[in-house]
């Protein structure tokens, strides 16, 4: 029998799934960390000792305005030890550490809903700081540029300014502004979020030596950051070779339901993208707003020559059916590999180069997935990877599938994992082929949870599914950060998440579980003990 994971074992994968905690989250993990533990010099509890100050030290930087955090950060020091690094930032703080906790705070936040100006008025009557955090963080989460702005502009002369300054720097860089990006970099004390940035900034520029630097710099200020190391593994991968396009054949198959100006958005991207001599097929999926002709003009138009198939089915039948429509025609047969995209998407120039090359490194794997990030002014973080958090006898339970809204960079790399984003994905036909995999079970139509289970059925044949971080794809029929919630729909959703619970049995679940996580936590191992020259062999 394998050894029984430890408390610290435990924590560490889930901050490796996390990349950085949620502050509070962070408390919570650290407390378990230090639950029980007798003041003793033993490894063991120096290692829970030191995990457990990296995480409050993350909490801190990530929201200098809670007292219980500090307070806890302050407990543990003198166990811990302070480096000259974070003293240098903890001075930067007021020395009065008084004033509305986490738990005081957040009932007022939570009270505006979903509505800017609602939030504004309590923020223009409280001189609270961390009532002003964390409505900035709300409007950074809503991506309201305009307003993060020019709330931004006050807090940052406040006490707490210098301190948050390189974290609001981050919602500036995702909203494209490096101009007020730069700015607020300068205005703060150097953190690892300060020196981290400062290596995007650096790979914006094509300096890949001096982002190495920087994010060594970050590992010696911050060394629990293990995202960290996955970015300078990546660091020394060779480039997406883009004649892997032009060498194999790929078939890219979309489908749409009444939504035409958002499935030519679609189109215009994915021709804009680098996709070689790819075979294209649109599925009209029984759209009833448009009509057909009106669809058949507007691709000729955008295409411009390039052939694009176009296929006007009489009535809707739900995506996973759509899917198998597309994976039956004589292109899909003639490939070696097929990608599936929703209608709603924008793609980035090198991501079906970054996904060829993904096979290469992983030679277990049938699909390959993106990074979703959220439409609009602030770019969030929508769809990372999923596991599963918990299974049992028709039971199943997934690990959240955005951990932190805020995209720190703590997502841009590649990983095995249980399951990828739906909206973007390629598949190794060949691999699909011999595996014996069934197609998309048309029991979940309209949509919903079918490329979740049918991941999973990947896993259950001996196949693998891979996250690659580098492809950041915008979708925005997925953005939930103020969609209207509607019962029926959420029912529906409930009903065929457990129409696949009942699909597999406790057993089954356990085995899959083992295994994804298990190649998740190889392919860590490898990572870390081969200086990074993960591409000089295959992994699997």
């Amino acid at each position: 029998m394998p050894p029984q994971p430890t408390i610290r074992d435990n924590i560490s994968w889930l901050h490796r799934f996390q990349g950085y905690f949620d502050p509070a989250h962070a408390v919570w993990a650290a407390q378990k960390l230090l639950e029980s533990l007798e003041p003793s010099q033993d490894p063991q509890s120096a290692a829970r000792v030191d995990l457990a100050a990296g995480l409050l030290r993350q909490a801190m930087v990530l929201n200098p305005c809670d007292p219980n955090v500090r307070g806890l950060l302050l407990q543990l020091l003198p166990m811990a030890g302070s480096s000259p690094d974070f003293q240098a930032w903890f001075n930067t703080l007021p020395d009065d550490a008084t004033g509305l906790t986490m738990e005081q705070a957040h009932p007022f936040i939570e009270q505006c809903g979903d509505d800017p100006s609602h939030l504004e008025q309590i923020l223009t009557t409280s001189g609270e700081p961390l009532l002003h955090f964390l409505g900035l963080k709300k409007f950074w989460q809503w991506g309201e540029k305009e307003r993060f702005e020019r709330w931004t502009e006050r807090f940052t002369q406040g006490p707490y300014g210098k301190a948050t300054a390189p974290l609001l720097a981050w919602a500036t860089w995702k909203s494209g502004d490096e101009h007020r990006t730069r700015e607020l970099l300068n205005k703060g004390p150097e953190s690892f979020l300060s020196l981290n940035l400062r290596a995007e900034l650096a790979l914006h520029e094509g300096e890949a030596d001096t982002a190495r630097m920087h994010w060594l710099r970050s590992l010696a200020w911050e060394p629990h950051q293990p995202h960290l190391r996955y970015r300078l593994c990546e660091l020394d991968q060779p480039a997406p070779d883009m004649a892997l396009v032009d060498k194999n054949k790929v078939h890219i198959g979309f489908y749409t339901f009444n939504k035409l100006e958002t499935t030519l958005r679609t189109l215009e991207s994915l021709l804009a993208s680098h996709i070689g001599p790819a075979q294209i097929t649109l599925l009209n999926n029984g759209s009833t707003t448009f009509p057909p002709e009106d669809l058949d003009r507007a691709v000729q138009t955008l295409a411009q020559g390039r052939p694009v198939n176009v296929i006007h089915l009489p009535v809707n039948i739900g995506a996973p059916a759509a899917r198998n429509w597309l994976f039956t025609l004589p292109e899909t047969r003639q490939a070696d590999y097929l990608a599936y995209l929703d209608d709603d998407v924008l793609l980035p120039e090198d991501w079906l180069a970054c996904y060829l090359q993904d096979f290469q490194l992983f030679p277990k794997a049938v699909v390959v997935g993106p990074k979703g990030v959220n439409p609009g002014d602030i770019r969030t973080i929508q769809y990372v990877y999923r596991y599963f958090q918990e299974t049992g006898d028709k039971t199943i339970r997934f690990t959240n599938n955005a951990p932190l809204f805020m995209d720190l960079g703590q997502f841009d790399y590649r990983r095995p994992c249980l399951s990828v984003m739906g909206c973007c994905h390629l598949f190794d036909l060949k691999k699909w082929e011999r595996l014996g995999l069934p197609g998309f079970d048309v029991r979940f139509s309209p949509s919903q949870v079918d490329d979740l289970e049918h991941d999973i059925q990947i896993w259950k044949a001996g196949g693998q599914a891979v996250y690659d971080g580098r492809v950041e794809m915008v979708s925005s029929c997925h953005d939930q950060r103020r969609a209207p919630q509607d019962a029926a729909w959420n029912a529906h959703i409930l009903g065929n998440h457990i129409k696949m619970e009942h699909k597999f049995t406790e057993r089954e679940l356990a085995e899959i579980d083992r295994d994804s996580r298990g190649a998740d936590q190889a392919f860590w191992r490898d990572m870390i003990s081969n200086d990074g020259n993960l591409l000089n062999r295959a992994y699997g």
